[in-house]
């Protein structure tokens, strides 16, 4: 249990902002909670990078701060993470360095369409998925690029009509 704790303790860690510099973390300076989620880091903790450190500790702060419910989620996010291949693993660090760069409005007009997404009816999220897998690169492409310059209204009008031509 607690490999697993430290693992999921790690993962949030390196998931986590990127701090500035930071100064060594003497072990002795932790808090009894950290100390116990980090035990198994105890040994080599001196040995460690202060930015690791300073993330794990963090890692460890936000872990004694979750319900036990966001715990479970937490463990259960990174088995999956563990299980995908490197190439899926690499793809999807590559999305988040891509998202951490973008200004807070376009992250916000992100979540919002995340959003938008996640309450559909999961037929009509199963269908716009279908919709585009079945759709060629270029077909792709060029919806990408005709969203882009749209406004949000046009956008809608465009997912409805698209939708509509799928369907028949």
């Amino acid at each position: 249990m607690r490999k697993i704790l430290s693992t999921v303790i790690f993962f949030l860690a390196i998931t986590g902002s990127q701090f500035a510099l930071a100064e060594a973390i003497d072990w002795n300076t932790l808090t009894p909670a950290q100390q116990n989620v980090l035990q198994p880091f105890q040994q080599q903790w001196n040995q460690l990078p202060e930015q690791k450190q300073l993330r794990l500790s963090r890692g460890a702060e936000r872990w004694a701060t979750m319900t036990p419910e966001q715990r479970q989620n937490a463990k259960q996010r990174f088995q999956r993470w563990r299980q995908l291949p490197p190439d899926q693993r690499e793809l999807l660090r590559a999305r988040f360095e891509k998202f951490k760069s973008m200004t807070p409005e376009q992250r916000a007009a992100l979540r919002k369409k995340h959003q938008w997404y996640r309450n559909l009816p999961p037929e009509q999220r199963a269908k716009l998925k279908q919709q585009w897998d079945d759709a060629t690169p270029e077909e792709r492409e060029e919806m990408r690029e005709r969203m882009r310059n749209m406004t949000p209204q046009q956008r809608q009008q465009m997912r409805q009509q698209w939708m509509q031509k799928r369907v028949h």
